[in-house]
């Protein structure tokens, strides 16, 4: 915990990663000027207890985590991968899930891509909004004063 912590308030200028794949996932962000935090805590409804888990990577500008499945292919850590994306879907979080067998392949062209899902996917639910519907083009106070329902649900 207190790793976590320094790397919150800047204390230490690079965590240590767990795995050659974090660290690769990490050079590659830093590259992109895409701002990461390591293993930042996000809470956590599993089995109606809240939890604090560790994503690896929190990518605060897209409002995505990534995941290195660094030991994928053993029966108990696959278990744990599963439960983590049903947790992960129910808990309505992005996160984008990178294995050991994609660096053999374009594996930051996946991530990129994958990002460029997620934004495009925010912006089409943006863009669905009421207001971009709007035919008559009125201030912003009117439309506040003429709903009579609540912007908070």
């Amino acid at each position: 915990m207190i790793n976590n912590l320094e790397n919150v308030i800047g204390e230490s200028e690079r965590p240590k990663f767990k795995s050659d794949g974090e660290r690769r996932i990490a050079y590659f962000l830093e590259d992109n000027s895409i701002r990461y935090q390591y293993e930042s805590g996000v809470l956590i409804n599993s089995d109606n207890k809240p939890r604090i888990w560790y994503p690896d990577f929190h990518l605060p500008e897209f409002g995505t985590y990534l995941e290195y499945y660094g030991l994928a292919g053993k029966q108990d850590y696959d278990k744990g991968i599963k439960t983590k994306e049903t947790v992960y879907s129910k808990m309505r979080l992005d996160v984008i899930p990178v294995y050991p067998w994609m660096f053999a392949e374009d594996w930051q062209g996946y991530i990129m891509k994958e990002l460029k899902n997620v934004t495009a996917q925010r912006y089409r639910k943006l863009m669905n909004k009421p207001y971009w519907s709007k035919t008559s083009s009125r201030p912003y106070g009117n439309s506040f004063r003429s709903s009579k329902r609540p912007f908070y649900r």
